[in-house]
């Protein structure tokens, strides 16, 4: 059990963070068990995410040259995270009528612990579940066919961790943990209001 947890309701600093590559966005604590957290983020929220040379918001591996300013639109997000796991189950919900979306599954290194927060980085696939965790399809295989070319990844990382987010979505389909409990009817704190990404975040 690491010494500090964070507060309900505490801002925190995700990054995720790999050679020049940087994204990094403020989250509001909503749970920190020790080995597991629950993140929120909510439209108004600053982030800074890939960008090309000319400050232009990009995906794209080979054209990425700069972080850029964004801010967070249109759904409410929950992360949900069990330390050790290499992926974050994130809920999506519409902003104004908190329609839930889908289960997002974010695979990702798995979370390490700083003062200021979390960091992690991003794997670029993502796997999408409905809200009754039948129906599902994975996103973003083009971007990684793109990481492959640019070098981070391999073929055989591909393979692995498709297999990985089968076993994911065989959890889900069960109703393991996080996805046969109460998040989908989770609501924020109605004083939350918006965070704004601190200037040193890269510190």
């Amino acid at each position: 059990m690491p010494e500090h947890l964070f507060s309900p309701g505490e801002p925190v600093l995700m990054r995720h963070r790999r050679d020049a590559y940087r994204w990094a966005a403020p989250m509001r604590v909503v749970e920190d068990r020790g080995d597991f957290v629950a993140l929120y983020t909510r439209p108004g929220d600053t982030y800074v995410h890939m960008g090309d040379a000319n400050g232009r918001p990009t995906r794209d591996f080979f054209a990425s040259a700069r972080v850029v300013p964004s801010t967070w639109v249109e759904h409410h997000s929950l992360q949900l995270i069990r330390f050790g796991d290499a992926h974050a189950t994130v809920l999506f919900w519409r902003e104004n009528t908190w329609e839930f979306r889908c289960w997002y599954i974010n695979f990702q290194e798995p979370l390490r612990r700083t003062a200021r927060g979390f960091e992690t980085m991003d794997l670029t696939l993502d796997m999408l579940i409905a809200p009754d965790r039948q129906a599902w399809q994975w996103k973003d295989e083009d971007e990684f066919e793109n990481g492959i070319a640019f070098g981070w990844y391999t073929g055989e990382q591909l393979e692995q961790m498709k297999a990985y987010g089968l076993g994911v979505l065989e959890q889900a389909r069960s109703g393991a943990a996080p996805f046969g409990e109460s998040w989908p009817d989770w609501r924020p704190d109605a004083g939350w209001g918006p965070l704004h990404l601190p200037e040193d975040w890269d510190q």
